[in-house]
Formats: structure tokens, sequence, C-alpha cells
């Protein structure tokens, strides 16, 4: 069994609880309304330029084969989408987007907090800070999900973006797989990406419950 198998097992297994956690119950235990979708919204925009970021971080100081596979990765994100006809966050989105100071302290928190780790971390340990988040691709889908069956009432009711990124999640989850195999070659490197996915896992936590304890305040 290689390095990367060993570690997979780990952090797969911590991926999968990770909706079980107290902070993902919360979140997806609160009615989705109008208002309380605002919350979410007001985010968003934030939450993705902090992994465009992160991924940054990364790649800065990743060997080349790396390099090529983290902006294969971006290419999506920044420059074009064939399925959204565009790229992903544009420059335009962050102009409308909320002030950075009236996000809520929790999540501006948990965005600094990303940021930090992968600019001091090692180039593969800030791979897997970013790539932990989207391992699965089960999230978007989970709570577009939610927004359907608690606001909308139909999946065609959902944002161009979230309907792309529910595909384009999985794609992503699974671009990295040969980097991690092909790179971990040690128990110390391994020890050190399981950590580092565990570090952000818990940054996430603390994100999504900064959103669903802000949403629980608004009432229905």
């Amino acid at each position: 069994m290689s390095y990367w198998q060993k570690a997979r097992a780990e952090i797969d297994e911590a991926v999968n609880g990770h909706f079980d956690t107290p902070e993902y119950k919360r979140l997806f235990g609160v009615k989705i309304t109008q208002k309380r979708n605002e919350v979410i919204n007001r985010h968003y925009p934030h939450y993705i330029k902090s992994r465009r970021d992160c991924w940054g971080a990364a790649q800065v100081k990743a060997p080349l084969d790396v390099k090529r596979a983290i902006w294969e990765h971006e290419k999506d994100e920044l420059i074009w989408d064939e399925r959204l006809g565009g790229a992903h966050l544009t420059d335009d989105d962050m102009a409308g987007a909320a002030a950075e100071a009236t996000l809520l302290p929790g999540a501006r928190a948990a965005i600094y907090g990303w940021l930090y780790l992968c600019t001091t971390r090692s180039w593969i340990e800030s791979l897997m800070i970013n790539h932990v988040t989207v391992r699965g691709g089960g999230f978007t889908e989970r709570l577009a999900m939610k927004q359907v069956a608690d606001l909308f009432g139909s999946v065609d009711k959902l944002s161009a973006n979230t309907k792309v990124h529910m595909v384009a999640d999985i794609e992503h989850s699974n671009m990295f797989e040969p980097v991690f195999e092909r790179h971990l070659t040690d128990e110390r490197t391994t020890r050190l990406v399981v950590n580092a996915a565990m570090d952000s896992l818990a940054l996430d936590r603390a994100y999504r419950n900064a959103l669903a304890v802000a949403m629980m305040e608004i009432p229905e």
C-alpha cells in the first residue's frame, strides 16, 4: 500500500464524518428562508475568492507538474468554463460583493485562517488544505438540494454557478489523486498532509457554523 493510499483512507473517513459534526448539523438543520439565504449569498463571493487566493499560494511553492495541475483546476474558476459561459468568479462579482468588513467575524477568521495556513505550510500541505474542502464534491450538492427543498422548490431556480459547481466540484476532487500518489513518498510528509487536512476541515466547520448561527438568529 502506498503512502497516499494510507493517507487517503484516513482523510476520507474524516471527510465523510464532516457532515455529522455539530457545526454541519446546525447548518443543515436550520430552514433556509429568503432572508437566511442572503447570509449565504453575502459570504459566497468572499469564500470563493479566498479559495482562489489559497490555491494561488499553493501553486507558488509547488513543483512544475503540480503548478500545471493547479492551473488546470483554476482555469474553470478564473478564466472560462464552457458550461457556464464564463469564469466561476469574475471582477464584476467581487465589485458587487459586500465589503469584507461586513462579513461575520467567525467567517472572516476562517477565511484568514485558510490563507495563513496556505502561506506558512509546505506546498503539499497547502495543496491538501485546499483540496480537502472539495474532496468528494458533496457540499455544494447537499446545500443546493436543501435550498430547493426549503426555498426554491425546483432545481431550475438554482443559480447557473451552483448547478455547474455540483458537477465541477466532483471533477476537481479527482484531479489531484495522481499528484498525491506521486509526491507522498515518506511517513513524515504523509502525517503532515493528513494533519493539514484536519486543520482545514476545522476551519471549514468554523466557517459553516458562523453562517448557521447567523441564520438561526433570523426569524422564519
